[in-house]
This record gives C-alpha cells, structure tokens and sequence, in this order.
C-alpha cells in the first residue's frame, strides 16, 4: 500500500447539506428577475420540490446536493424543455448561476 492509499481517507465521505424546508428564492431569468417560495424535499443526496412563480405557476424541479454544492433541473411549463442551475448551500443562504448565464439566491 502507497503513502498515498491510505484506507481512512477512501472511507469519507461528504455529508450532503441539509436543505429541505421553504426557502424565498430569486432568479434572473431572460425575462427579468422572478421570485417566490421554492419548496425542497430531501432524501439524502436527492432533491425534488416546487418553485411558485407569479405568472409561471409552480415549477416543478428535481436536483443533487454533493456536500455544499447544489445541482438543480426545473421543468420548464407548456414544454418539455428544463433548464439548470447550480450553486453552494452557505447554512441559512444558497447562490449560483443559472446556465443562461443568470443569477440566482434563496435564503429561508
């Protein structure tokens, strides 16, 4: 065994932060900053939820939490189309960027 294979280190493994619970979120979009409650259910590493958006409805979305760093697909309404975004969970506060190129943070 290597220096460098040490057994304990293969063993750890990153606890995934815990974020279920209502969370206010805002999010650029191409169409101008959207904001509302979004909804999180957590099991372990797997996310799924709601986003509520005035004028869109509820948007339905399911992602990953790897330790802090947070990995979401929301379906898009009237089409089959999703779009992702990913950020860093900061205890009370999440942020990241959206793949349009947006900006997004939640705070609960």
């Amino acid at each position: 065994m290597g220096c460098h294979e040490h057994p304990l280190f293969a063993q750890e493994r990153v606890e995934p932060a815990r974020i279920e619970g209502k969370w206010q979120m805002t999010m650029d979009t191409p169409h101008g900053s959207v904001q509302g409650p979004l909804q999180v259910k957590q099991d372990g590493a797997k996310l799924s939820g709601t986003y509520s958006v005035e004028h869109m409805g509820e948007l339905s979305f399911t992602g990953t939490v790897d330790g802090k760093k947070v990995s979401i697909s929301m379906e898009v309404p009237g089409g089959e189309q999703k779009f992702g975004f990913s950020g860093t969970v900061d205890g009370d506060k999440m942020s990241g960027t959206t793949e349009m190129g947006g900006n997004w943070k939640a705070s609960r």
